[in-house]
């Protein structure tokens, strides 16, 4: 018997049973009385009791490699009474289950990454389907989607950044390059609700016309605003503060000056905790249906000027999404998306 190996195991199993969700207390005797081995790992079984007149219960701890005094996750018990007699069967019963447990949690975690790397995929193509896109926008049990507000939009020259990281500096806030109309356009976002990625944010569409898409194509940003790399220019954006935005590019500008004003005002403050985050906690108030708690979308009206721009949780989080153009049958842009979770590789 390996004594430091023993003291190791014994005490991971008191260390488990004192858990909230177990006996939530050590156990008020325990001791080893027999050991085993099972796929080349060795385990501890466990006699305890809670209390001095309750039935002894079985526990089992391990598996241990040769010499090692770390176990391999193999700690549990069902609280169950002891048997003496069916004490290495019941506690081989009880690894088997465990492995079958974390095998298929590796299993479901490897497709999921594969999920993920379909939708990064999906999300970085030079065109997208428009059925793609389009049947995001249809309501479903898993699927449905809103009307998050309006943007002003005095130039037509549109911005699409991450609002809290990066719109506060013209660096990496790209303008696209091709201009809509001046006016005030409508912002919706198409939402799905899954059990392994939860409540995301899918598609962030600005409707420029109310014709139909029949083709997004990636959208280029202007020489002097576009991203550039050593080895080339990129078109997109980057996202460190889990948010995207529409805006034009002058109520960016505006948004810049106000963003300036407030650290004058609140030179230790922070913009989204002492500012934005009261908007977005009231958008999840109002709509606690369509976001996730603390809020995932909202119209802003700057209190300097009025013009209006809108906030979007960017999907899956952090990382480098893409605008796409939506042409409509006439060639003519009609929509700007920003496609972000495609939910039908998530299977809903």
């Amino acid at each position: 018997m390996n004594k430091q190996q023993l003291k190791a195991a014994e005490k991971a199993m008191r260390d488990w049973l004192s858990h909230p969700g177990e006996l939530g207390k050590a156990p008020l005797k325990i001791e080893c009385t027999k050991e085993f081995d099972l796929h080349d790992l060795h385990y501890y079984i466990f006699r305890f009791k809670e209390k001095l007149l309750g039935d002894w219960m079985l526990g089992v701890c391990g598996g241990y490699e040769v010499d090692s005094l770390e176990h391999c996750g193999h700690v549990f018990s069902d609280l169950k009474k002891y048997n003496d007699k069916t004490a290495v069967d019941d506690s081989i019963e009880i690894v088997e289950r465990i492995r079958v447990y974390w095998m298929e949690r590796v299993r479901k975690q490897e497709e999921l990454q594969a999920k993920l790397k379909e939708n990064a995929d999906f999300r970085t193509q030079e065109e997208i389907e428009a059925e793609a896109i389009n049947g995001q926008f249809v309501k479903t049990e898993s699927r449905f989607f809103i009307t998050v507000g309006q943007i002003d939009c005095p130039t037509g020259r549109i911005v699409v950044a991450d609002p809290l990281a990066y719109l506060p500096s013209p660096q990496f806030s790209p303008v696209l390059k091709e201009t809509i109309p001046a006016g005030k356009y409508d912002v919706e976002v198409s939402v799905c609700r899954q059990n392994d990625i939860g409540l995301r944010m899918c598609t962030a569409r600005l409707k420029v016309k109310q014709t139909e898409a029949v083709t997004y194509k990636k959208a280029a940003s202007t020489d002097e605003s576009a991203i550039k790399l050593k080895d080339g220019v990129l078109h997109g954006f980057p996202v460190d503060a889990g948010m995207m935005c529409f805006c034009d590019a002058q109520v960016a500008d505006e948004y810049r000056a106000f963003i300036d004003k407030w650290y004058a005002e609140n030179p230790d403050g922070n913009h989204y905790d002492d500012y934005f985050a009261a908007f977005f906690a009231d958008s999840y108030t109002k709509m606690p249906a369509y976001q996730r708690e603390g809020g995932d979308f909202i119209e802003w009206a700057n209190p300097d000027t009025g013009s209006r721009l809108v906030m979007i949780a960017s999907g899956l989080g952090d990382g480098f999404y893409n605008s796409y153009y939506g042409y409509d049958a006439d060639g003519e842009i009609c929509e700007i998306i920003v496609p972000m979770v495609n939910p039908a590789i998530f299977g809903c």
